[in-house]
């Protein structure tokens, strides 16, 4: 089956026949191939992933596109940490404070896969979140001494009007940030707790995953210093009373306090001993590489890079975001996330191949492996580049352009270089296309790879929706009409890139890279039937509706929210300035409000 799909021109018989120009039919047929149950949500190092990166370097073979490197081929062989699994000999114990503890392993608590294998005895501290944010003067280590200590924080991040911005959530409330943290201060351990505010509804284990599921990244596998593990909440519940005369509700009130949070630190009573030992699978994934070298007469070495990753989450594996056990095992054919992106480089690659005499830049067409599992596909080709790193002036990246729906196109990275403002500007007036612009190099794709090696970026995203990672992102959800403006607005960047007359020059630009967030100024809580308000931000949508604290939400926009994660699907939909109706309980009473959303 696999050899078929490799050779077959196109996969829809009734799809018309190729043209330079782009079109959303081409775009269409493309993404139905890719997102069909028999590439099995391409999930890295799979067969699905294999016969995937079969059609897509079949298709850039079609176009007379060369491999980039001499007796390379199109594929470039990608190595990846994959599943890892605790083995038996694992323990977490706390002993000296009151009665000793044992741990169920995999019950109450599992190891991360960022952790080191070893053994880690001493006393145990807690450290608030485990946050330093000295730009937001929040500093949970200070006046903390963690050297040679095992050091316990909250999962997520603290509650306070500061971290209703997104962007400081994702800065700092990752787990390999809070490992990274907890290393330099000279913990011998991290271990996490679920925090009461999320998971107080008693939802989520250990991880809120099973031992097979890759939490963190290869840059938190870099990390690996020291013991790394993960408490379910019940769990925190017996050694917090133990170990810090609180329960996790208690501590986390004292720092989220009615002025903000609060850091707040505490010496515990006893000791802990953690014996990590993991096994790890090795994924093989593949890149593909594939180039068309310019053909102008003036024609320079250097070389355009535009890229998409491939992968996806395969049958529910690390990254879903399915709701049920039953789901989870379903195909995640990944439509829009990215075979959209994937498609709008193929066609981009026929628009481009008919245009070489005009080019003085060669075009570099990739299609990574490994996005889903942390950027190691664009990370292990900016370190092990098919040809020299040197020669690339500029990278554009198309990450999820299949559900544009009216919306304007987010085009990020346009403060990487002075003039790609102007330039994106200018190529989405002659196409007729509406653009939010953000200047930042850095999101959560694989343009940051590059943009992290001080090469120019632009990255294009057309919105998150509510099937994102969840077998529902299925072909027929996509948005041709908005693909093909997206690929178009695209293909006429690497165009110009690939013609101007100077290499562009790079500017650090890293904040602003991600497109704007609906927002509605309120801090939440896991509840039962919804979501419950904690604390309203003064003078935020929510506060202007009149919302209050302690209002449990069971709706927005007609979508019910029965939990944070609906919450977030539903606002992610929707862009600030919005009006959204929400379904509200008060008390015994059930109120409807509306809000404008703000951008957060």
């Amino acid at each position: 089956m696999a050899f078929f799909l490799a050779v077959l021109p196109r996969a829809v018989a009734d799809e018309p026949a190729p043209s330079p120009e782009i079109t959303a039919a081409e775009l269409l047929a493309h993404v139905r191939t890719l997102a069909s149950d028999e590439f099995e949500g391409r999930g890295t190092g799979t067969p699905g992933e294999e016969r995937a990166t079969d059609y897509v370097a079949e298709r850039f073979r079609e176009l007379g596109l060369e491999p980039p490197g001499e007796g390379q081929g199109f594929f470039q062989p990608v190595e990846m940490p994959g599943a890892f699994r605790a083995k038996p000999g694992c323990r977490l114990s706390l002993e000296g404070a009151g009665e000793p503890l044992d741990l169920a392993l995999e019950r109450e608590w599992l190891p991360l896969s960022a952790s080191a294998d070893g053994e880690a005895e001493g006393e145990i501290v807690f450290a608030g979140y485990g946050i330093r944010a000295p730009e937001l003067k929040y500093d949970d280590y200070e006046g903390l001494d963690a050297k040679g200590k095992i050091v316990v924080v909250f999962r997520n991040a603290p509650a306070g009007a500061w971290w209703t911005d997104e962007r400081a959530r994702q800065r700092h409330a990752p787990l390999v940030q809070k490992l990274r943290h907890a290393a330099d201060a000279g913990a011998k351990a991290l271990i996490i707790a679920n925090d009461p505010r999320t998971f107080g509804s008693g939802k989520g284990g250990a991880a809120g995953a099973r031992p097979d599921t890759a939490v963190t990244d290869e840059i938190g596998a870099r990390l690996a210093r020291i013991p790394f593990a993960h408490l379910t909440l019940a769990a925190a519940g017996r050694v917090f009373p133990a170990a810090f005369a609180a329960t996790p509700r208690e501590l986390e009130d004292k720092i989220n306090t009615e002025e903000g949070a609060v850091p707040f630190s505490v010496a515990g009573k006893g000791r802990v001993k953690l014996v990590v030992a993991t096994e790890r699978e090795v994924l093989r994934g593949r890149n593909v590489c594939a180039l068309l070298k310019a053909g102008a007469p003036d024609a320079t070495d250097e070389v355009v890079v535009i890229g998409a990753h491939h992968d996806h989450v395969g049958r529910g594996g690390p990254g879903s975001l399915a709701r049920s056990p039953e789901e989870k095992g379903e195909i995640h054919n990944g439509a829009d996330d990215n075979a959209s992106g994937v498609a709008g480089v193929i066609e981009i690659a026929e628009y481009l191949a008919a245009r070489r005499g005009e080019l003085r830049r060669s075009v570099l067409f990739l299609t990574f492996t490994g996005e889903e599992r942390g950027l190691l596909g664009s990370m292990h080709f900016v370190e092990a580049p098919t040809l020299p790193l040197s020669r690339v002036a500029a990278m554009v990246n198309l990450d999820m352009i299949g559900r544009l729906e009216g919306r304007r196109i987010f085009v990020g990275g346009v403060g990487t270089s002075p003039g790609f403002r102007a330039l994106v500007e200018a190529c989405a007036k002659e196409g007729a296309v509406e653009v939010a612009l953000g200047d930042g190099g850095r999101a959560p794709s694989d343009n940051t790879s590059f943009y992290a090696k001080r090469i120019p970026v632009l990255w294009l995203f057309s919105g998150m929706h509510g099937d994102y990672h969840r077998p529902s992102d299925d072909a027929d959800k996509v948005d041709p009409a908005g693909m093909e403006k997206a690929a178009r607005l695209a293909a006429r960047l690497v165009e110009e890139l690939a013609k101007l007359p100077e290499r562009p020059v790079f500017v650090r630009a890293d904040a602003g890279g991600e497109p704007p967030r609906a927002v509605l100024g309120i801090i939440v809580e896991a509840a039962e039937g919804g979501v419950r308000i904690g604390r309203v931000q003064p003078d935020a949508p929510a506060s202007l509706a009149g919302l209050e604290a302690g209002d449990l939400i069971v709706a927005v926009g007609g979508e019910p929210t029965p939990d944070l994660g609906a919450l977030r699907d539903a606002l992610g939909r929707r862009d600030p300035g919005d009006r959204v109706r929400m379904k509200v309980r008060r008390g015994e009473k059930e109120i409807e409000v509306e809000a404008t959303l703000a951008k957060g």
